[in-house]
């Protein structure tokens, strides 16, 4: 029942991909980030932004505005336990986007809360035995399947034209077929790409 509900939402969540306003085109990037638990254990995140909602609160003579964005981020994230296992996480994450921009430099900085709902398979390093009949009998691609919860929290800004930096950290819950539930804590450091002349 749990990875059908999963199944369903991260479904649901593929159709806002599909409906896009042709005039938010401009506004969609890609992000590239260092991605360990707790910043150690090494991995990269690879997300690609969909703006489902923008607003500006542009006013006159004014030195700064804020933006707010509403975006659906696709993600594929990769981290290593030495000595343990591959993880491989693939889901998408809603973010909403306080953005301040000086008016005059049209230099800005990003605060992002997220949620995020994601698969996640474990693939165990080395050998994996189980025991049948009292024999041990090796398990070729041993590993785990199970979904993941979590929110973050990213900081960004102007690096130039092109690019944004980012910073963030996240937490997430997650749901293991024997009915676990292990809590992670990881760290990112990256950078955005804008996708203006897409």
């Amino acid at each position: 029942m749990k990875d059908s509900i999963v199944m369903f939402l991260l479904f649901f969540s593929m159709n806002f991909v599909y409906c896009q306003d042709i005039s938010k085109k401009d506004f969609k990037n890609i992000g590239i980030n260092y991605f360990g638990e707790l910043g150690l254990r090494p991995g990269i995140e690879i997300d690609f932004g969909f703006p489902l909602k923008i607003k500006e609160n542009k006013k006159d003579n004014k030195k700064k505005y804020l933006s707010h964005f509403i975006y659906l981020r696709p993600t594929l994230a990769y981290f290593h336990y030495p000595h343990n296992s591959n993880n491989f996480q693939l889901g998408f994450k809603f973010n909403y986007q306080f953005k301040t921009v000086n008016t005059f430099t049209n230099r800005y900085l990003n605060f992002e809360p997220y949620l995020k709902i994601a698969y996640l398979r474990k693939s165990f390093i080395g050998e994996i035995y189980e025991t049948v009949n009292e024999d041990f009998i090796e398990k070729n691609n041993a590993g785990t399947n199970s979904y993941t919860l979590g929110l973050g929290l990213d900081f960004g800004g102007y690096l130039n034209q092109r690019i944004d930096w980012l910073f963030g950290v996240e937490y997430f819950s997650e749901f293991t077929s024997d009915q676990l539930i292990l809590h992670r804590f990881l760290a990112k450091l990256g950078i955005r790409i804008k996708l203006n002349n897409v």
